[in-house]
């Protein structure tokens, strides 16, 4: 049995050894600490620093001793210590973190929740490690990103670790940018593509409208020259024969006195000339001559006004501005279809309603606008001769055509209208589109109301519009500005030409 001096010496060497392996193990986890890359810190409940490691000089800049006894939130950045002074504060007002004498308010708090109310309940719990990414300004004023992990223990310190992420962060920015400025690029070029689609197809549209502006200034150049050629070779022999019926008229007067003056003279003629005045039958001779020439004469004067009807319907040499009278080329153009306005078994004749207002003279282009007229007049006659496309139903009982123009403001309106059966709702919708027609193939190119819409829109700068109600007939209205680009020279000029 040993002695008590030697149970204490023992157990003195006993507690030196513990000592010294503990000193031995704490040197070892301080070096091992010291080494670390990254920070490594404790602080107390109030988030003062009580150790850092070497890492915090090699990161931040600053020396160890001057952050001993600092906020750690002292080397945080502005913009980021709200959010640390937060979670401090939340663990710090939790119970298990605070000091003694907060306990019997955290026993408080405890008996409350029993109770029933939970607002006040901690809800983070005091061990909880937590990580956030804040900015901490290096000595030299260079932000750099930290990681920061921390845990609360139970003896009121909090320890963590702050790893660099700055290359991480300065990565993401840049990809970030990177990504920005590619999505900005992506819609940079799909807003160029969008516009080039949009331009091609702008393009694409003006030609489809100069091909069909094309093919139809063709087509009527073709027909006004061969209009033009004819109204000319009809109207030089015509000419002639109006030139000469004066005359004749005149030289028949003084035969026929000439023969009354012989009556006198001889009351009694000879046998043989009894006989032959009673065949030729002088006095009826006489009395139907004059109108003979007469009708003549009207004749000579319905050709030479259809004639002139086709030199103004196709003028042309008038490729500008003219100031003409709007119901003379309305009237020009009814001349031309007044075969079709005829009565032709099964179809009556149709009817023609003008309401002419009191026009001023207006600035046109004449031959196009002559053009729209024919098309629309066209399409009102097709209306009423057939409103079907095998054209097997008879017109309508009084089948009418009405005309009215009428200034309103500025503009001069001419509405043509028929009491057709109208056209249907989805047509309506594509009546204007080049080469859309309802008519059978052969008796339709699409092309008139097409032409009509472009020479009224974009070379006369107004509108044509087209109201049609089921079962009662159909109307276009034409609106144009009265020109008032044309001089005082040229409008002199188109008042007077002959042609007007």
């Amino acid at each position: 049995m040993l002695k008590p001096d030697t149970n204490n010496e023992l157990n003195t060497q006993i507690q030196y050894r513990l000592i010294e392996k503990l000193t031995a193990s704490e040197r070892r986890y301080r070096e091992r600490v010291e080494n670390l890359r990254e920070i490594v810190f404790e602080c107390d409940r109030n988030g003062q620093l009580t150790f850092v490691n070497r890492a915090w000089n090699e990161i931040l800049g600053h020396q160890v001793p001057e952050a001993m006894g600092q906020p750690l939130a002292a080397f945080i950045d502005a913009q980021d210590v709200e959010r640390w002074e937060t979670i401090l504060k939340q663990k710090t007002n939790t119970p298990n973190a605070c000091p003694t004498h907060y306990k019997n308010n955290f026993k408080d708090t405890l008996q409350s929740s029993s109770k029933g109310s939970s607002k006040d309940t901690p809800t983070i719990s005091p061990s909880t490690n937590h990580h956030l990414e804040l900015r901490f300004p290096h000595k030299t004023g260079e932000i750099r990103w930290l990681e920061l992990s921390i845990h609360f223990s139970q003896e009121n310190i909090l320890s963590g670790s702050l790893i660099n992420i700055t290359d991480r962060k300065q990565a993401e920015a840049i990809l970030k940018q990177t990504n920005e400025e590619l999505e900005a690029r992506v819609q940079e070029r799909t807003a160029e593509l969008s516009r080039s689609n949009q331009a091609l197809t702008t393009t694409l549209q003006k030609l489809k409208s100069t091909q069909v502006q094309l093919i139809q200034t063709e087509k009527m150049s073709s027909l006004g020259q061969l209009v033009a050629g004819v109204a000319h070779e009809i109207n030089n022999p015509v000419s002639f024969v109006y030139g000469n019926l004066q005359p004749a008229h005149e030289y028949t007067q003084d035969v026929l006195m000439l023969l009354d003056l012989y009556q006198e003279t001889y009351p009694n003629p000879d046998p043989h000339i009894e006989e032959a005045l009673e065949e030729v039958e002088v006095e009826f001779i006489k009395e139907d001559f004059p109108k003979l020439l007469s009708s003549m004469r009207m004749g000579t004067e319905r050709i030479q006004s259809i004639v002139s009807s086709l030199r103004n319907f196709s003028r042309l040499d008038e490729a500008a501005l003219k100031i003409v009278n709007i119901h003379e080329g309305i009237e020009n153009t009814l001349l031309i279809l007044n075969h079709r306005l005829a009565g032709d078994p099964p179809h009556a004749p149709i009817k023609l309603i003008k309401d002419y207002g009191d026009l001023p003279l207006v600035g046109c282009l004449p031959g196009q606008l002559n053009q729209v007229f024919m098309n629309l007049l066209a399409n009102a006659i097709d209306a009423l001769r057939d409103d079907t496309p095998d054209g097997k139903q008879p017109s309508p009982p009084n089948p009418t055509i009405t005309l009215k123009t009428e200034l309103i403001g500025e503009s001069v309106v001419i509405k043509i209208a028929d009491n057709g059966t109208g056209i249907p709702a989805d047509v309506m919708d594509k009546l204007f589109d080049p080469f859309f027609t309802t008519k059978p193939i052969g008796q339709g190119t699409g092309l008139g109301l097409s032409i009509s819409h472009q020479i009224i829109t974009e070379k006369h700068g107004g509108t044509l519009q087209c109201q049609s109600i089921a079962g009662e007939g159909t109307t276009f209205i034409i609106q144009i500005p009265i020109c008032s680009q044309l001089d005082e020279n040229e409008a002199i000029a188109s008042v007077t030409d002959e042609e007007i």
